[in-house]
């Protein structure tokens, strides 16, 4: 084991100053604690113990492991916010922003600290080049998409959008102030609004509905950048299984991002129907190379200790910052940081086995404790807003309604990557294992996919864009072998990238197996409906006003309620954005009972009811009676129903589905709205398929 410190040469003089940084890490855990039983005074009082033993024993080991006066100043100042906080009058809804506040210049300031630290590097011009490259076939991907599929973004892929128009809004109106204290607001939210401000603010410049400008940063910032992290990934397990390292750089990089491309078209087509989430890929694939250098650093032999110690605490610092990224960017990516962590955290421990007393246990140890205080000060808004409720943040029964039968996830995942390419990736991972001679990335990577999807699906079932939890493995583990056949036969790689290609993005798939291949890449057929919806836009939008709200009730890619207010796609010339909740000339409704509770109470303002027939839901109809109830009731003219009649509107939609209009002809009540959620309880408590706890 390591020695600390004051009991080394010199220790008269340094064991004052670490006796009071560790007096100091005490009190920072007690003072931890104090604010967790001010916010949550109802929490087990083992909750609150475990949340303040965790800030200690951080503070500790850093304390135990650099420099006595940076751990005495460094725990002394968290001793004094958290005392801070605890002791102050404001609740916990204000400590939210200011923690947000303050997390962010943390993450802020280490970030300006490390690019300092790699100023002195000159750029890389394979990257920058296959940058460029990525960037430019992505966007022509895109393009040839959203043509050919007419894609109508819904749900999911029209809500950052609609973020981005927030943002380009508030911006342009100079309302500064309005979009900071949204976005720290977000920042303890399911929905971040980090994603929408880099295009919203490209927006703001150019033109804030055009779904050009939006696409076109996610495409320069986050799409090319995340496809050039994957190909590098790949070529680090390719040079650790005996890729020569000046083996032509460019053409290494290129031929990796586009076996990225090819082996996992999916994640480009969720891109370029509009979500941001490929993003993260950024800071996953960071974390894994960080992870990596982690282990290399603390496997090296004794000596040259002050710079090694340089060396980990740089790494750690930037891989918890990339983990916040991570989690930051999209919420789910959490499941990747669970993976990165509970796999690295399994290689320190194997290769503290195997080194015994000559481990870096000094370094492990300043690592980890920069790590676990770096993620508490990052986290604490969500910290500060989960703790007084925890079980409101329970997403395993919150998000149990999503979870699907067995084999309509196989067919789904079918769909998504078809068997060849995760067959070949199997058969890539047991090539590497094979040849290389350092397995750790190749273990970091498997591991922290399988740890992560095992995790997710722990929850709910995924849907198209959580597969980028995978996208790492999936896709490097196909490219390193390439890149090996590459450097050895190039004519032959450069084939089988473009049978690749064409079996997963061109039509020559008809001609293989049932799934043998992904078709979820190639742009779907356009809405039957099209022309319809077009004609509902204009009936909506004569009628819809805030003291006269057009709304709608159904849950599915045919109707829904959230579909009146995604028209404006068709046509973008009015925001979608409202200042105002009080401005919004519709009511969105509750979609899934564990998730959004009973109907929505705002629905008696609705003049105008739109109403799928057959009543409308994506999920099994007994987790949706938030839908199904209302909607029944309206068809049938009971409950709510007897409030409105049948105005004889009609809207033919695609699978056959109608949707009805309906005028409220008498005002709904509270007590309407209370009977209706007691009769939605009723018919809870019926259902034979119920999954998930709904809270009181």
């Amino acid at each position: 084991m390591f020695a600390p410190d004051f009991a080394a040469s010199g220790a008269s003089a340094t064991a004052p100053r670490r006796i009071l940084a560790l007096a100091a890490s005490f009190a920072f855990g007690l003072a931890v604690a104090l604010l967790a039983r001010r916010l949550a005074p109802q929490a087990a009082p083992i909750a609150v113990a475990a949340l303040g033993a965790l800030a200690t024993i951080a503070a500790a080991g850093l304390a135990a492991t650099v420099a006595a006066e940076r751990s005495a100043a460094v725990a002394a100042a968290l001793c004094l916010a958290s005392l801070a906080a605890a002791l102050a009058p404001a609740d916990g809804n204000a400590l939210e922003p200011a923690c947000g506040l303050l997390a962010l210049a943390l993450a802020g300031g280490v970030a300006v600290w490390l690019t300092r630290a790699m100023a002195r590097r000159s750029p890389n011009p394979a990257a920058i080049a296959t940058v460029v490259a990525a960037a430019a076939a992505i966007a022509a991907y895109a393009l040839i998409y959203v043509v050919a599929s007419r894609d109508l973004m819904i749900a999911d892929f029209v809500r950052y959008r609609e973020l981005s128009v927030a943002v380009a809004s508030l911006a342009q109106a100079g309302r500064w102030p309005e979009l900071i204290s949204a976005f720290l607001a977000s920042i303890q939210d399911d929905y971040s609004w980090a994603p929408a401000l880099a295009p919203g603010l490209a927006m703001a410049a150019t033109a804030p509905l055009s779904r050009f400008a939006y696409e076109a940063p996610l495409v320069v910032l986050y799409g090319a950048p995340a496809l050039v992290a994957l190909a590098a990934l790949a070529r680090d397990l390719a040079r650790r299984a005996g890729l020569p390292r000046n083996a032509a750089p460019i053409a290494v990089l290129a031929l990796a991002a586009a076996v990225a491309f090819a082996a996992f078209p999916t994640g480009i087509a969720v891109l370029a129907r509009g979500m941001p989430d490929i993003g993260g890929l950024i800071f996953y694939v960071a974390a894994l190379r960080l992870s990596d250098k982690l282990l290399r650093l603390l496997a090296l032999p004794p000596g040259h200790d002050a710079r090694v110690g340089r060396l980990v605490r740089r790494v750690a610092l930037a891989l918890a910052l990339g983990v916040f990224a991570m989690v930051l960017f999209r919420r789910w990516y959490a499941f990747a940081a669970l993976g990165v962590t509970a796999t690295l955290a399994a290689e320190v421990g194997a290769e503290a086995l195997r080194g015994g007393r000559a481990f870096r246990w000094r370094e492990a140890i300043m690592a980890a404790s920069l790590g676990l205080l770096s993620m508490l000060a990052y986290l604490s808004p969500a910290i500060v807003a989960w703790l007084p409720d925890p079980a409101a943040h329970d997403y395993a029964a919150m998000y149990a309604s999503y979870r699907k039968p067995n084999a309509i996830f196989a067919a789904e995942l079918l769909d998504w990557c078809g068997w060849a390419v995760p067959s070949a990736a199997v058969l890539g991972a047991a090539l590497l294992f094979a040849r290389s001679t350092d397995r750790r990335l190749l273990r970091l990577t498997i591991g922290a996919a399988a740890v992560a999807a095992a995790a997710f699906l722990r929850v709910q079932t995924p849907y198209v864009h959580h597969l980028y939890l995978v996208a790492p493995a999936l896709t490097a583990l196909v490219g390193a072998p390439l890149l090996l056949l590459f450097a050895r036969r190039r004519v032959a790689a450069l084939a089988a990238v473009a049978a690749l290609a064409a079996v997963t993005l061109t039509p020559l798939a008809a001609w293989a197996p049932a799934g043998f291949a992904p078709t979820a890449g190639r742009p779907h057929p356009p809405r039957a409906d099209l022309a319809e919806l077009a004609r509902l836009k204009a009936w909506v939008e004569a009628r819809a006003r805030p003291d006269h709200r057009v709304c709608g009730l159904g849950s599915s890619y045919a109707f829904s309620g959230q579909l009146i207010e995604e028209l404006w796609q068709l046509e973008p010339v009015r925001s979608p954005f409202y200042a105002d909740a009080r401005e919004r000339p519709s009511v969105t409704m509750s979609d899934v009972d564990t998730v959004d509770g009973p109907p929505n109470p705002a629905l008696e303002a609705c003049a105008i009811m739109l109403v799928g027939e057959p009543v409308q839901t994506h999920l099994d109809p007994d987790d949706q009676q938030t839908v199904v109830v209302p909607a029944q009731e309206m068809l049938e003219g009971v409950g709510i129903g007897a409030h409105y009649r049948r105005a004889g509107e009609v809207f033919h939609l695609d699978n056959g589905v109608e949707a009805l209009a309906f005028e409220q002809t008498s005002p709904l009540e509270d007590a309407d709205m209370a009977a209706l959620a007691g009769r939605w309880r009723a018919a809870r408590a019926r259902g034979a398929g119920l999954r998930g706890a709904i809270a009181p």
